[in-house]
Parts: C-alpha cells; sequence; structure tokens
C-alpha cells in the first residue's frame, strides 16, 4: 500500500511512527484570491510591514487570476481567529493598500493556516506500507518545495515500485528508494530550514542577523546572495546503492555525475530550436552512448539479454549522422556540444541513466564485461 494521505497521515498515525526534525513556531495565514494586479509571476516579500510589524508577507500570481497572499501572524493569535473573513479582509486590504493598489476589488477563493515544520520519517518503507509526498516528509513552502519534493518522490516511487511488483529486481530495491528520498528530505530540511529562520526568525539573534541581512543588501552585494531562498533542486544520489562500483565516474572532468540527472542540452541539428536531449528520453534504462560506428556484438549480446529479462533499456547514439547497428536511435551532435557538457572525450564515452533519468554510470570507455557489472548493479536481484 502506497500511504500518500498527506500530512496528518491516518495511516502513519495508526502505525504509530514517528517524523524527526523539527517544528517553527511561527504560523501562516495563506489566502488566495481573484484579483487583477500588474506585477510579473515572481515571489514578492515584505519584511516588517507597518500593517503587520515584525512579520513578514508573501506574494505571487497563480494561475486564472489568483495570487497568493501569505503573512505571518502575531504571536498569540489563533488560527480561528485568523481566518474569520473581517480578519482576512482588514489584513489583505492593507497588504494591498501596501502595494499601491488600495480599494481594489478582490474574491477570497481559499483560505488556511500552517506552521513550517521540517519534518521526516526515517524509513518510508514499513512492511508492505510506503509513505510518500507529505504522509513521508513535511517541509516548508519557504523555496517552493513542497509539491516539488512530492513529485521527485512519486518519480522514483513510480519506477522502483513497479520493477519490484513485475520480478524485475528484490525488495532491496525499494529500500534503496527510501534510503535516497529519506536523503534528499534530510538535504531539504536542512537548507529549508536556513529559509524557515529568515522568514520568521524565532529568536532576537536570528532576527538581528536577518535584519542586518536585508539593510545591507541595499548597498552590498556581497550580502544579497544570503537571502536567496529559491534553492528547490533535484536531489543526487551520490551515494546510491545502484551506482556502478567500477565505471569512470572519478576519472571524468565534468558532466553529470553519480545520481545526479542528466543535463539538458539543446540539439540544434535533430529538429529545430525546440529540441532537447531530454524530449528522447523516457521509458526505462537509457544507454546514452557517444559513437558514430556500430555496437561491439558483445555490447549488443548484453543488451539484448537485459532486455530478454524484462528490464527496459533503450540505446541512443549520440553523434552519429545516421542510424548505428545496436542502437534505438541516433542524435547527430555536429557541433559537439552535447559532447563537451557531458565531458565525453573524441574517442568517445558513455552513460547509463536510471529510469528515473539519474546517473548510474559513466564511462570513457566501455565494454560489454563493464556494461554487465553496472546493469547488475543499477537492478538487483537479490540481497548482496
Amino acid at each position: 500500500m502506497v500511504a500518500a494521505d498527506g500530512g496528518r497521515s491516518g495511516i502513519r498515525s495508526a502505525m504509530n511512527l514517528q517524523m524527526e526534525g523539527a517544528s517553527y513556531e511561527g504560523v501562516f495565514v495563506i489566502a488566495d484570491i481573484q484579483i487583477d494586479l500588474p506585477f510579473p509571476t515572481e515571489r514578492l516579500a515584505f519584511f516588517d510591514p507597518d500593517w503587520n510589524p515584525g512579520n513578514t508577507i508573501l506574494m505571487h500570481r497563480e494561475p486564472h487570476g489568483i495570487w497568493r497572499v501569505d503573512y505571518q501572524l502575531p504571536p498569540g493569535e489563533t488560527p480561528e481567529e485568523a481566518l474569520r473573513p473581517e480578519s482576512l479582509k482588514a489584513r489583505i486590504d492593507a497588504q494591498l493598500a501596501m502595494i499601491g493598489h488600495a480599494g481594489l476589488k478582490w474574491a477570497m477563493d481559499w483560505s488556511s493556516v500552517y506552521s513550517a515544520r521540517t519534518l521526516t520519517l526515517p524509513d518510508f518503507v514499513h512492511g508492505s506500507v510506503i509513505f510518500t509526498g507529505d504522509a513521508a516528509h513535511l517541509l516548508p513552502i519557504f523555496g517552493v518545495r513542497g509539491a516539488n519534493t512530492a513529485f521527485q518522490d512519486a518519480q522514483s516511487l513510480g519506477w522502483h515500485l513497479a520493477f519490484v511488483v513485475k520480478g524485475l529486481a528484490g525488495p532491496q530495491l525499494l529500500a534503496n528508494h527510501s534510503t535516497e528520498r529519506v536523503g534528499a528530505a534530510r538535504e531539504i530540511i536542512t537548507e529549508a530550514g536556513k529559509s524557515t529562520r529568515f522568514m520568521a526568525p524565532p529568536s532576537p539573534g536570528f532576527r538581528l542577523l536577518r535584519d542586518a541581512v536585508l539593510s545591507l543588501s541595499l548597498t552590498q552585494e556581497f550580502v544579497r546572495p544570503l537571502y536567496h531562498w529559491r534553492t528547490s533542486r533535484p536531489h543526487e544520489y551520490t551515494h546510491s546503492m545502484l551506482n556502478s562500483r567500477d565505471d569512470d565516474n572519478v576519472l571524468f572532468k565534468s558532466g553529470p555525475a553519480h545520481g545526479a540527472p542528466p543535463q539538458n542540452v539543446r540539439l540544434g541539428d535533430t529538429g529545430g530550436e525546440g529540441d532537447f536531449l531530454l524530449d528522447h528520453l523516457g521509458g526505462g534504462f537509457e544507454l546514452l552512448y557517444f559513437t558514430d560506428t556500430d555496437l561491439s556484438e558483445d555490447l549488443q549480446q548484453v543488451i539484448k539479454a537485459a532486455r530478454g529479462k524484462g528490464m527496459p533499456l533503450n540505446v541512443i547514439a549520440v553523434g552519429a549522422a545516421q542510424p548505428v547497428s545496436g542502437a534505438d536511435k541516433h542524435l547527430p551532435d555536429a557541433d559537439g556540444h552535447l559532447r563537451e557538457r557531458y565531458g565525453i572525450p573524441a574517442h568517445g564515452g558513455a552513460y547509463l541513466l536510471r529510469p528515473d533519468q539519474h546517473v548510474c554510470a559513466r564511462w570513457l570507455a566501455l565494454d560489454a564485461k563493464r556494461l554487465q557489472a553496472a546493469l547488475t548493479t543499477a537492478l538487483p536481484t537479490r540481497q548482496t
């Protein structure tokens, strides 16, 4: 069973599972309003405004004419008091007046309250129950991490679980999913904790530091990166058990390393301005082989054997101007841009991507034995 029943997970409570991390005292109202505002699509932050002294307000545009207004409550105010219609109206009107749009008509679409929490289960897999999304971890919204992280959870769980259910891998593959995604949650918690302490300082010392950063940033450029909270990024599974142990990862001087997502390079010669590498990936393991010659018979036999066991494995010949024997498709790279971005030397090399498009092996020179070893590591069928 996949437990995706949200932050108040009844399944998690019924199993008496406890999350690890911290909860912050600051309480925020989140209100989506229908309104026409002439501001760009970006997050706006307001610190210590006159109508809400000492607190923080966020605003950003959403689809279909909706703007989200996100403001911190003063200490002692209850959620019930904050969500009274007259309280919501007074504060939203005050915020609109502060940004120069007093009296502009708006309509409430949805409102709620939340507190910033940085919590995760230490293990997402418990017997036949797998936790994901907010049921597995609770992350603050500062830095657009919530839904993004849940999408990454689903992308990871989708292929891990499918391969186990289909008998292509042993149960340790699900343990790998848990280890990787718990690691991602903890990385985000570390980063999000910094953002949370900046947006809602938990002590006078943190507030003093935050206010100093804001004031100095008006004139001192070196300070400005300290309040850049847009740090959402894919987690890199650097220490995954699925990463090849005898490839050439440490010998590369550039390109995506073990556990990293691939770089989405524009392909200038394969269909126009909108054609990118990732448009050609998807559906299984991907072998990006930088070659314009036919694959050796030994390599083709390894690929055929893997497919015969049910492993979805696609082979793309990168840098080939015409079809290559043993490859499912070819992608020209006449200017060598893709080869350069991936750190591939002139004589060729290769990358192996997992179904979630993270790198699990890369070689400066590939042969059948090394490919077989990487495939065995990437799709374990028994406990090792």
